[in-house]
C-alpha cells in the first residue's frame, strides 16, 4: 500500500454492493419456525393434547436452539445489509476499504480486468462446483499478490479476484471500469 495516497479523489465513481441477504432470510426463516415453538413454550395446554409440562420443555429447548439464532442471524444481516462495501474508481485506480483505510489497486499495476458471471455447478459432473460472481485481475507484474495478499483466492491463489456478491455487481463494477478504462476490460 503506498502510504502517500491515503483516500480516492473526490470525483472518484463509487460503486456500492450488500451482501447478507443469505444471512437476513436464513434468520427470517429460522425466526419464523421457532416462533411456532415459541408458542408451544409459552402456551403448551393450547397447542397440544399431550401433558403440558412435557410441551412446555420441548418448546422452550426448541425455541433456545432455532428462535434465538434466527433472531441473531436476522440482526446481523441487517447490520451487514446497513453496510454496504464501497469501491472506489478514479484517475488513480481502483481503491478498496479494508477495515477503515482505503487501498489502491493502481491502474499501472493492472494488465486486464475480466467480470465473471455467477455460474451452477454442472448437473451432470459430480465434482463440479458453482462459479461465484468476482472481478478478475490480471496483474502486469509478479508482486501483484505480495502487494494485495487480500485478493488471493483460496482454490486458484495464482489468479487475483475482487470477489463480489452477484451479477448486479459485476455489471455495475464492469461499467464504471469501462467509462475510466475501457482498455483494460477483456
Amino acid at each position: 500500500m503506498r502510504t502517500e495516497l491515503v483516500a480516492p479523489s473526490d470525483s472518484a465513481k463509487v460503486v456500492r454492493y450488500s451482501e447478507g441477504f443469505g444471512c437476513l432470510g436464513g434468520g427470517l426463516f429460522l425466526a419464523v419456525v421457532g416462533s411456532a415453538f415459541l408458542y408451544l413454550a409459552l402456551y403448551p395446554e393450547e397447542a397440544v393434547k399431550s401433558p403440558a409440562s412435557v410441551a412446555a420443555v420441548m418448546g422452550w429447548f426448541f425455541t433456545v436452539l432455532v428462535f434465538v439464532p434466527g433472531v441473531l442471524m436476522l440482526i446481523a444481516g441487517l447490520v451487514v445489509l446497513l453496510r454496504p462495501e464501497r469501491v472506489h474508481l478514479d484517475e488513480r485506480g481502483i481503491w478498496l476499504r479494508r477495515h477503515g483505510e482505503f487501498e489502491l489497486i493502481s491502474w499501472t499495476e493492472v494488465r486486464a480486468l475480466h467480470g465473471r458471471f455467477p455460474q451452477p455447478k454442472v448437473k451432470d459432473d459430480r465434482n463440479s462446483k458453482p462459479t461465484p460472481a468476482a472481478l478478475l485481475i490480471q496483474p502486469a507484474d509478479n508482486g501483484f499478490l505480495a502487494r494485495h495478499p487480500q485478493l488471493a483466492d483460496r482454490e486458484n491463489p495464482e489468479v487475483p479476484r475482487l470477489a463480489l456478491p452477484g451479477r448486479g455487481a459485476v455489471q455495475r463494477l464492469t461499467q464504471a471500469i469501462g467509462d475510466l478504462r475501457p482498455d483494460l476490460l477483456s
